[in-house]
């Protein structure tokens, strides 16, 4: 193993950083007395690694020499064997190489994958308590590091989420001018690629790809997370049956997950297994961030339990990937595509509410002053029932919830209805999530 570090080592100082697509996602620069790791959580592919890159580009543009960075992968397979008893190996080749580093300032070491290692926060914690270098670590599976890092860091960490890229992100990778104020030109350019973002996404290694290829890629992502993080880390035995039941999930994206209708339906075609077997598959793929729950938002715990949660997934090319009618997807990726919005901003929690006439508003986010605000998302207003339908759901549930105000996201509708003492903003996706909007959240 001390060979295969050697050899890791030596590559990475010797080969150049790879071109970035830049991301928007804050690395805090924390002082050298505050003792605690940074670890970037998400999907496979998203980008974890590359927020590492873009993180020791920014080290070296300030100057840093780069043999005080030290970056490994856990999944490089010259690692396949690598114990928690190997951790100790990386300190001795990295300080045999560098011994004038040993009590050096700036050292920075970067862990890829880290959770493929069964006991890793162990050595972390030590080195937060008896090295000096600032330590980032990147992982796949959202649950499983955050028992371990409550477990054994106690406060250490400071975690981030990481998503593919969004729409403000896909704008600039695309070299797509989105400040304002914006030409009548620049709108048009911004609402043409905003449709291509819901139709493919955000996954950077996709953006240049047919839509075949593209297909065929977001699929080999979503397999190599069901069995890395789901099948392999929880030693399962009947992939057949994982894979159905995932794949009705993204065909069902952005509606209630009744688990019992699912068992239901497995059990009509023959497929033999316990009901809560399903129940841990699903908390498996949110884990692995292969899907994202939304509970309903009520303070009855009996209605939070009878009410399914609705299930959306971290990027809208997956759902084309997955769909049967790819052409009938748009408004539920306009939806899942707000709802990844939400979920990269400052909110505790995400929910759907339900008024107490049955009227659904799509999503009700928390702050953690515990305020609420409400969105709906509807691709289309032009109708004016449709329009009133909506207005009316928000009118009744900003009531209940004593609000004043409420969003209407829509594909490209822009209007303020103000209603007594409420008033509802109704903005378009491409301007509400490219940065400009009328109201910032």
């Amino acid at each position: 193993m001390k060979d295969a570090i050697k050899e890791i080592l030596s590559e990475f100082h010797a080969e150049a950083l790879p071109k970035l697509i830049k991301r928007n996602i804050q690395v805090p620069d924390l002082p050298a007395n505050v003792r605690k790791s940074l670890v970037f959580i998400g999907m496979r592919r998203v980008g974890k690694t590359y927020l590492m890159y873009q993180h020791m580009q920014n080290e070296l543009a300030h100057g840093l020499d780069k043999n005080k960075l030290f970056y490994i992968n856990f999944e490089d397979d010259r690692l396949e064997n690598f114990l928690v008893t190997d951790f100790q190996t990386i300190l001795d080749v990295y300080f045999e190489r560098y011994p004038t580093f040993v009590d050096a300032p700036g050292i920075c070491f970067y862990f890829d994958e880290i959770q493929n290692v069964i006991g890793w926060e162990k050595f972390i914690r030590r080195l937060l308590d008896k090295e000096k270098m600032a330590i980032y670590i990147t992982g796949s599976s959202a649950k499983s590091l955050s028992r371990e890092i409550a477990t054994s860091l106690r406060g250490r960490c400071l975690t981030r989420e990481v998503f593919p890229l969004s729409f403000a992100e896909y704008l600039e990778y695309k070299n797509i001018n989105h400040s304002s104020p914006l030409t009548n030109k620049d709108k048009s350019i911004i609402k043409y690629h905003c449709q291509q973002y819901l139709t493919h996404g955000g996954f950077p290694e996709t953006l240049e790809l047919s839509a075949n290829l593209h297909r065929q890629t977001i699929q080999s992502y979503v397999n190599a997370a069901v069995f890395r993080d789901v099948i392999e880390r929880h030693q399962l035995s009947n992939p057949h049956i994982i894979k159905l039941f995932l794949t009705h999930c993204l065909q069902n994206i952005a509606a209630p997950l009744s688990v019992t209708k699912v068992y239901n339906m497995l059990k009509s075609r023959g497929k033999a297994l316990a009901r809560g077997n399903l129940y841990a598959y699903l908390d498996y793929f949110i884990d692995a961030y292969l899907l994202c729950s939304v509970p309903l938002f009520d303070l009855s715990t009996r209605k939070r339990q009878v009410n399914p949660n609705k299930i959306y997934c971290v990027d809208t090319g997956i759902i084309y990937a997955y769909s049967i009618k790819p052409e009938m997807e748009h408004g539920t990726c306009l939806e899942n595509a707000v709802y990844i919005y939400l979920r990269n901003q400052a909110y505790d929690n995400i929910y759907y509410y339900k008024t107490a006439s049955g009227k659904e508003i799509d999503f009700a986010a928390q702050h953690m002053n515990r305020k609420i605000d409400l969105f709906q998302v509807c691709l289309n207003l032009t109708d004016e029932k449709t329009k009133q339908r909506e207005i009316s759901a928000i009118i009744e549930a900003t009531t209940e919830l004593e609000l004043n105000e409420a969003w209407i996201i829509t594909d490209d509708t822009t209007d303020t209805v103000e209603s007594k003492n409420l008033v509802i903003h109704i903005i378009p996706y491409w301007q509400w999530a490219s940065g400009n909007g009328h109201v910032k959240i």
